[in-house]
Parts: C-alpha cells; sequence; structure tokens
C-alpha cells in the first residue's frame, strides 16, 4: 500500500529544526520548565512503559547498554561485554567510575539486584525471560547465563521502553513503586507532586560515559549545563503554549500544527519535527466479550478508515503505513496490507453478524490527549454505523493507563505506540508477548516471537517478523492506525537542543 505524507506545506516552511544553532558558547547555569501532556504514572523505571515516564526517568536512570542515535545498542555502564562461542553467557566489566545520586559507587551487586527486580516484576517481561542466571563474578564484573541464546539479548537489555534501570541495591530489593529514586544519570531527583510536576537537579558527581564522543541516542556523553530541569504536567495543549509565549515554560513537549505554523514566524520561538514518532494504535481487551471473539474484532478492522481517524487526530503530520515498524526499518513490511484501512462497512457488517455481539454498550478508555480522544471519536461514529454502541470513558493518563492493563472495566483503548517501532521487530513483539497488552495469551504470537528471539539467521528472523504482522491483522489482534509525528516548540534561547524519543535535556543551554 502506497504511503502517504500529509504535512502542510506552510508548516514545513515555518520549521527551524533543533540542533542547527551554530558554534555557540556552552553556558553552566539557568532552569528549564518543560510543559508535558500527561503525569508519569510511576517514576521507578523498571515497571512502566509509559512515554510520560521516560521523559523524566531517563533523565535519571541508566543502564547496562543504551540505544544511540540510531538506535543501536551500545555500552553505558557497562564497559563492553564478551559473549561466549555459544551464545549463553555474557561477561559485562561494569565501569568503576560511576556513583549514584546518593554517592554509593556502582559495583556489581547494583546490578545482579536490578536484574533480578526487573526479572520479577519489570513493564516488559519478555526482554529478560530468556535469562538463567545473574551472577557477580568479580566487584565490577557481571555474568548473565541464557536458557538458550538469544539474538536479541542486547537489544533487549538496551531498551528504553520500560527501561531495565540499574538502581541502588537496597532500592531494588524494594516492591514496585515504593523506591527512592535514585540513579547514575546527569540528573537527580528534587520532588513529585502529581497534581503539578517533577522537579530534577544537575548532578554535579556525574560521570560522563569516557567512550562517550557527544550526545548520541540515549547513550553518549551526556554532559548537564541546566541548574535544573522542571516537567510540568499541563494536559491543555492550549495553556501550555500559553506558557511558552509568556515565558513561563521553556519547552512544550507537543504543539498542533496551526500553532507551529503561527509560532514558527515568531523569533523568539524555535520549531521542533519528529517524524515518525509513534504510530497510533487501538487494543483490544481480550479478556472479556465482546472482544474475545476474533469476528468482532475483524469487524471493527474492517469497518474503520484509518486515514480519517489519522488525518482529523493528526492534521498537519502524518502517514498512511500498514507496517508496525517505521518507514526505513531494516524490517519494515507491508504484510497484512489488504486488511489495513479497508473501510468495509459492507463487509464489517457481514463480521459482526458471525460474532456473539448482539447489542449493548462497549467502553472505549482513553486519556485526555486531544488525538486520542479524537481517535476515540472517530471510532465511535464508524462503528456505531454497524451498530456497535460505543461509550467513550475519559480519564487521566495514570488512571487509564492501569486500568488498560487489566482485563475488565474497557473493551478498546488508544494510545501511541512510538518506542517499539524505534528499537526494532524485537520490541514490537514484546508487548503482545504472554497476552501482556491484550489481556489473554496468544499461542500464535508466543511462538513466533520465541523463534524470532533464538533465531540467529537474517533472512529467517525477517520472515518470522512477517508472520508476526499478517497474524496481528489475520486476527485483529490490535489495530495500527498510522504513523504520526509531532510538532515541539521551545523558546529560542534553548541552545544546541535536537529533538529525539525524550527531550533530552543533556548537551544543551540557555542563553540569556
Amino acid at each position: 500500500m502506497a504511503k502517504h505524507l500529509i504535512l502542510k506545506a506552510a508548516v514545513i516552511a515555518a520549521i527551524a529544526l533543533g540542533g542547527a544553532q551554530g558554534a555557540l558558547a556552552q553556558r553552566k547555569g539557568g532552569e528549564v520548565v518543560i510543559g508535558i501532556s500527561q503525569a508519569p504514572p510511576s517514576l521507578d523505571a523498571q515497571i512502566t512503559s509509559a512515554q510520560a515516564s521516560r521523559n523524566v526517568t531517563l533523565h535519571i536512570f541508566e543502564t547496562l547498554y543504551a540505544r544511540d542515535e540510531n538506535a543501536k545498542p551500545v555500552p553505558e555502564l557497562a564497559e563492553g561485554v564478551t559473549v561466549s562461542p555459544d551464545g549463553k553467557s555474557y561477561v559485562f566489566p561494569i565501569r568503576k567510575d560511576v556513583t549514584f545520586h546518593n554517592g554509593k559507587k556502582l559495583d556489581a551487586a547494583d546490578v545482579v539486584a536490578s536484574l533480578e527486580r526487573y526479572r520479577k516484576i519489570g513493564a516488559s517481561p519478555a526482554l529478560v525471560a530468556a535469562i538463567d542466571t545473574v551472577k557477580a563474578s568479580g566487584e565490577h564484573e557481571v555474568t548473565v547465563t541464557l536458557k538458550q541464546a538469544q539474538s536479541t539479548f542486547l537489544d533487549n537489555l538496551s531498551s528504553p521502553r520500560a527501561p531495565i534501570a540499574i538502581y541502588p541495591a537496597s532500592e531494588a530489593a524494594k516492591e514496585a513503586g515504593k523506591i527512592e529514586i535514585i540513579g547514575t544519570g546527569p540528573y537527580k531527583f528534587v520532588e513529585y507532586k502529581p497534581d503539578s510536576h517533577v522537579k530534577l537537579t544537575r548532578f554535579d558527581g556525574y560521570a560522563p560515559n569516557p567512550k562517550g564522543t557527544g550526545r548520541d541516542g540515549f547513550a553518549g556523553k551526556k554532559e548537564a549545563f541546566l541548574d535544573s530541569v522542571t516537567f510540568r504536567f499541563m494536559p491543555e495543549g492550549g495553556a501550555r503554549t500559553a506558557a511558552l509565549e509568556a515565558g513561563q515554560i521553556q519547552f512544550n513537549e507537543t504543539v498542533d500544527g496551526s500553532t507551529a505554523k503561527r509560532l514558527g514566524s515568531d523569533a523568539r520561538f524555535t520549531i521542533h519535527k519528529v517524524m515518525p514518532f509513534g504510530l497510533q494504535v487501538i487494543k483490544f481487551n481480550q479478556a472479556q466479550p465482546p472482544a474475545n471473539d476474533v469476528n468482532f474484532r475483524l469487524a471493527v478492522q474492517a469497518a474503520l478508515d484509518m486515514e480519517e481517524i489519522m488525518a482529523i487526530s493528526y492534521a498537519d503530520i502524518y502517514q498512511m503505513d500498514p507496517s508496525w515498524l517505521y518507514p526505513g526499518a531494516a524490517f519494515h513490511s507491508t504484510v497484512g496490507s489488504d486488511k489495513y484501512n479497508k473501510a468495509d462497512l459492507k463487509l464489517a457488517k457481514e463480521l459482526l453478524g458471525k460474532s456473539s455481539y448482539k447489542g449493548g454498550k462497549v467502553t472505549f478508555i482513553v486519556d485526555n490527549l486531544r488525538a486520542n480522544v479524537d481517535t476515540a471519536t472517530v471510532v465511535q461514529q464508524k462503528l456505531k454505523e454497524i451498530g456497535i454502541e460505543v461509550e467513550i470513558a475519559v480519564s487521566d493518563w495514570p488512571t487509564v493507563s492501569k486500568i488498560g492493563f487489566t482485563p475488565t472495566n474497557w473493551t478498546f483503548w488508544t494510545h501511541g505506540f512510538g518506542i517499539e517501532p524505534y528499537e526494532g521487530p524485537g520490541s514490537v513483539m514484546a508487548p503482545w508477548v504472554n497476552g501482556l497488552s491484550q489481556q489473554a495469551k496468544d499461542p500464535e504470537i508466543d511462538r513466533i516471537a520465541a523463534a524470532f528471539n533464538a533465531e540467529l539467521d537474517e533472512g529467517k528472523r525477517k520472515a518470522l517478523y512477517d508472520a508476526f504482522q499478517k497474524h496481528m491483522y489475520d486476527a485483529a489482534v490490535a489495530m495500527k492506525a498510522g504513523n504520526y509525528g509531532i510538532f515541539q516548540t521551545s523558546t529560542a534561547k534553548l541552545k544546541n537542543f535536537k529533538p529525539y524519543r525524550i527531550p533530552r535535556m543533556w548537551g544543551v543551554w540557555l542563553e540569556p
């Protein structure tokens, strides 16, 4: 299926990409306030995959391996790795220059405790499912033994989705959500007021990775020049824009296209474009009727006009593309495109007639992000045409994300799926393994993912990924509407900023 990039020419003309700041002098000091649309459901990095949490926690915590600018795994807290000939043993020498925010020096015991904690309660358990044992093989050396060789192990270890963050061993012994927020990153935690903000300050004891030559994805040399960074929770886009114009915030996580066009003509501001930033995904709760019926799910998939959804939800910056990976990714695939964006109401009614659904309201849970509410509204209107009555339940992101990972009180849920397609096929599969996201196990997905993780041949891995994507469409496991991008805005005084998966506040500074 052909891809269509919808991006108004007037907006393109207004874009001044971040990072083109010239040879400016770096300055230490200054306070930056970032307006973000959602409050983090948790700052315990290991237990949440929410974008709102990543925005904050990846400034605080670090991992053994991280992703560079091109999403390749590279050493961060590890100096490197030695892999045994059979591919089952990974020996990680741990950097000796690293200090936690509480003054404790990082050692192997901290790494072991953190990995063991993730194995028990991590938000993406498939990432560590192949691990057999984790042991300290020296004061600054950790040996991880796998049950079987896994082609994606370093990819998994470096995943920023629900990062395998390294905590002090004393904190890693604690239950989910009960930790003190102590990491090794360039900024340290100060306070979290759930209805207001999270505040971080520069960690002057931070030891940048000696192998880093500059800002590089989530890795590289993380230089913190700012005195503090505050993430202010501002769900209303107009309020964030007004705060930027008034100088109350210095960075706005996302604005709509018309606002980007207007602010782009004002020298006080810089517009940053990230495309694609995510997939707009619509999930089914397969743990309860009617979404446990494949014909019901196929009927919904057949009915929806995905381009209508994207054109309304992301009017100025979207792509129509059936792949669950981003364009340009090695395994990008059009498999399943015959079932993508059908908008076939006749077929939908036929499939619905074969299902167990005989009327009654179904619940669509959605957070208060405008694009997600727009998506839910379009779905509601379209499904009404085939006889499905949808009730939309809007709440804040922490509430909705909690409900969405339980098997009751919802049928549909829409949100962005952004970090996984960035990471690659293994990460795209992981949220569906063991029924984590659809609330019911899918043996075919589990089989494909296990085979993919064990397969070393590139061609066979590509075929397995194609089989996964085909199954996502054939069984309507979940639905992809399209790819969306985002516009971000900042004060022009924020120098050397380069947009990425989070608003990285290392390597940037404020001009007076």
